[in-house]
This record gives C-alpha cells, sequence and structure tokens, in this order.
C-alpha cells in the first residue's frame, strides 16, 4: 500500500512539473489570456473605426453636399463659377538675441 502512495505521489508530481512548465502549463495560460485581452481591444477600435467609416459611406451615398464637402477638403476643388484664394500667412522674422 506505501508503494501505491509512493507512486501516486511521483505521478502527482509529474504533473504538477507539467502544470508549471512554459510548455502548455500556467504560464502559457496567462500569455494566452493576455494576448486575448490585447486582441479584443484592438478589435474594439477596429469596429469603432468601421462604424466610423459605414456613416461616413451612408452620408455620401444620401447626400450630395457631402461629397462637395469631401471634394472641397480633400481635393481642393471648387465650384465652376467660384474663385479659388489662398492665403499665405507671412513667416515671422527669427529675432537673435545678442
Amino acid at each position: 500500500m506505501k508503494r501505491i502512495y509512493i507512486i501516486l505521489g511521483f505521478i502527482v508530481l509529474i504533473l504538477l512539473a507539467r502544470l508549471l512548465s512554459s510548455e502548455g502549463g500556467l504560464s502559457e495560460l496567462f500569455a494566452l489570456q493576455n494576448q486575448l485581452q490585447q486582441l479584443e481591444g484592438e478589435l474594439d477600435q477596429q469596429l469603432s473605426i468601421n462604424t466610423t467609416l459605414a456613416q461616413q459611406v451612408q452620408d455620401l451615398s444620401e447626400q450630395d453636399s457631402a461629397v462637395e464637402t469631401l471634394a472641397r477638403q480633400t481635393l481642393g476643388m471648387i465650384a465652376q463659377d467660384e474663385v479659388f484664394i489662398e492665403v499665405i500667412e507671412p513667416k515671422s522674422p527669427h529675432t537673435s538675441s545678442e
């Protein structure tokens, strides 16, 4: 009977060592849980971006003024009867401390 307890104790020690080892053990479990949390955070960010882009697509497909605004802001386009005026700020002279 004592021999069975020794064998069972040895098996428990081997299983415990395997559980605590880096190969498929608790440390790998914690690393995978950490990676899962990071990926879930990135997924939330991407879902937020997708929602914003979907709203922009809907606005562009429903409103002509949205297309016009986008063309003006990103492409610098103007209407046929408009005049484009670019305001150039003068550079401030550098003052040298003597």
